[in-house]
């Protein structure tokens, strides 16, 4: 599985390169419950998923670990900070960090309230902080209170019935004892693989079609590819597999094949995202090589959350 395509029910942000979910209102929320639901079957069935949460995602679907048997017990409410922010929101974040290490007047200079202002479908709707929020000014003395609120309100009560319906889905299919003795960067790492690459692992385990290891093409390929930059590696990786991680158990379960192209020499190589294979023809030379698999990895567009 590469790709969950929902439009609307979550916002990508450039700044961090992260989706984050959206607080629109809706009647519904079955579909929340059924991505969570598809990413609990994908780790339950060793699937990595190309799918870019922040960290402060997997802190609350271990809050609480263990879902509770009252439906009224809130469920995906995280301790948030201002770090968290900063990994999906890194300009909203910084202007917080400003309010609170400014050295002026706040009140006067700031002219600032306990309420918060969304756009929702082009209708901007506000929302207080606290009860009377509307009415309490934003001083030198409550300005960490109001950002600690604002902060909670932004990946907490906001959100809160579309991530509740995400957790029961996730759990759904992953709750057990094992998964409380996780931590978030652990869990993200079953969603998501694991983000340190090792392609001399990948190099001994790759599996050939058409090719024989000694070949000339796939010595010239792996000189290439193991003298990339990272950044280049993991595009390589993205473009054979559909992800730039690695699977919890390593290298070897991607079952990494390189085939035989019988193309021309002057087209590029292609690849099979579902099957982790890249197909690739016999050029003559180490540079035309490296030309050609730069040009590939570097200008394909994979799958992606949207």
């Amino acid at each position: 599985m590469h790709a969950i395509l929902f439009s609307g029910m979550f916002t990508f942000h450039k700044d961090s390169n992260f989706h984050w979910f959206s607080s629109f209102k809706c009647d519904n929320y079955s579909e929340f419950r059924l991505v969570g639901t598809l990413m609990g079957l994908a780790v339950y069935n060793s699937i990595t998923l190309d799918i870019r949460f922040p960290p402060c995602c997997y802190k609350k679907l271990l809050s609480p670990p263990v879902v509770p048997c009252d439906q009224n017990i809130p469920v995906g409410i995280a301790t948030v900070t201002l770090d968290d922010l900063y990994q999906i929101m890194p300009e909203l974040a910084h202007g917080l960090n400003e309010l609170l290490t400014y050295e002026g007047n706040v009140e006067e200079d700031f002219y600032s309230t306990f309420q918060v202002f969304q756009e929702e479908f082009g209708v901007i709707k506000s929302y207080s902080l606290k009860p009377g929020g509307d009415k309490i000014p934003v001083t030198n003395q409550n300005r960490k209170e109001y950002v600690q609120l604002y902060v909670d309100f932004l990946l907490n009560k906001s959100i809160y019935k579309q991530f509740s319906a995400f957790y029961y889905g996730f759990h759904s299919v992953c709750s057990s004892n094992a998964l409380m003795l996780l931590r978030p960067e652990e869990v993200e790492i079953l969603v998501c693989g694991n983000p340190e690459l090792d392609l001399h692992a990948l190099q001994k385990n790759t599996q050939y079609d058409g090719y024989q290891k000694t070949d000339l093409t796939i010595r010239h390929f792996w000189d290439v590819v193991l003298g990339f930059p990272l950044d280049l590696q993991k595009k390589l990786l993205h473009f054979t597999t559909g992800s730039d991680r690695v699977p919890v158990g390593g290298m070897a379960d991607l079952n990494f094949k390189i085939s035989k192209s019988e193309t021309s020499t002057n087209w590029l190589p292609v690849s099979h995202t579902c099957f982790n294979q890249l197909c690739l023809p016999p050029y003559k030379t180490k540079k035309e090589l490296k030309q050609k698999l730069t040009i590939a990895i570097s200008n394909a567009e994979g799958f992606g959350l949207q």
